[in-house]
């Protein structure tokens, strides 16, 4: 092994008691358990099988969100805005998460370089504070729509601007985890490693890195979101339809609140269950609470990742005009003329 630092030998020593111990820590390859596991055909086999699959149903599912709303100028709206932003965060996080997961698993090594080594750390955090902040966006888009509808509606350049504050906010909090990278290279092993190395006392700064991160990526965005929706449901199920004069229309109408309801029960239950075992589990990793198991943060990081198959579903195909246009679309099979309403 050669060209480390007294520092890098603590954050490989760190690395062999931790093994994944930052939230999207890609580069724990110090581990003989770890090794054997990546040795294992089948395990290679399963991993690659389950990640294929939400690269393959996410990219789908995000491209056509995109898709349609940029060619459909009636689904061109604030709301729309903030949808797009979630799905390129979404086919961001496809990209350049969850292969770069695999890959380093499968080979054992980096094999991206030694610039990649930082940029991909960030482009991975940024994508995901994107994804994470458009939600709350959204969150409160909704809940000024239905808490206030005399009120005027923020403007498209407006959301623009906030579109431009989110990717502004994402890569500040991104920054500390792709400045703190180093890449180091064992001779012995013809292997690459790309891993954290902190400042002094490095192991707090990791510990409280970890915890900020938590906070900001799950904590304070699944309160507001939760608090939102819980507010916007209430007042959706209260409010009565106007102009509700047979007993189809009121009918007609309760549905549409119920729908509307579960669609935001939807969007907090995915969130909560989507990250928060990932996110735990790597918060009680820094803080030496638990050991590392790689069939565990797998098993959460698959479960992280999988959110963004969920998103496009749960935002725009459970919206009747965004079903309407997809099926207008040429290359779904419908060329007829769309009718429906606007999305709101």
């Amino acid at each position: 092994m050669s060209g480390m630092s007294n520092s890098s030998l603590a954050a490989l020593s760190r690395l062999h008691a931790l093994n994944l111990s930052a939230l999207w820590n890609l580069s724990a390859e110090a581990e003989p358990r770890y090794r054997a596991d990546s040795e294992r055909p089948a395990v290679k086999a399963l991993l690659a099988a389950a990640y294929s699959i939400i690269i393959i149903i996410s990219l789908i599912g995000n491209t056509a969100v995109c898709h349609v709303v940029m060619k459909t100028k009636r689904m061109r709206s604030v709301t729309s805005i903030f949808i797009v932003n979630l799905a390129v965060a979404d086919i961001l996080i496809t990209i350049l998460n969850t292969p770069f997961t695999l890959v380093r698993f499968v080979y054992s090594t980096w094999v991206f370089g030694k610039a990649m080594c930082h940029v991909s750390r960030f482009a991975q955090y940024c994508s995901v504070h994107v994804s994470v902040l458009t939600l709350v966006a959204i969150a409160i888009d909704r809940h000024q729509v239905v808490m206030h509808p005399m009120k005027q509606r923020m403007s498209w350049l407006q959301g623009v601007v906030w579109v431009a504050v989110i990717w502004v906010m994402a890569s500040c909090f991104s920054l500390p985890h792709a400045i703190y990278q180093t890449l180091l290279r064992f001779e012995f092993k013809v292997r690459m490693v790309c891993l954290p190395n902190f400042p002094h006392p490095s192991d707090l700064f990791w510990k409280y890195l970890d915890l900020t991160t938590f906070i900001l990526l799950f904590v304070l965005p699944l309160a507001t979101i939760s608090v939102a929706y819980i507010v916007v449901a209430k007042k959706v199920w209260m409010r009565n339809a106007i102009g509700d004069v047979t007993l189809a229309q009121s009918m007609a109408h309760r549905r549409r609140k119920k729908m509307t309801m579960k669609m935001l029960m939807a969007v907090v239950v995915v969130f909560a269950v989507c990250w928060f075992p990932l996110n735990c589990y790597v918060v009680l990793l820094s803080s030496k609470v638990i050991e590392a198991n790689n069939g565990l943060y797998f098993t959460f990081h698959w479960l992280a990742m999988s959110s963004t198959c969920y998103n496009p579903f749960i935002y725009c195909w459970l919206n009747h005009s965004f079903r309407a246009e997809l099926r207008s679309l040429p290359f779904i099979g419908h060329r007829g003329k769309v009718t429906a309403n606007p999305a709101p």
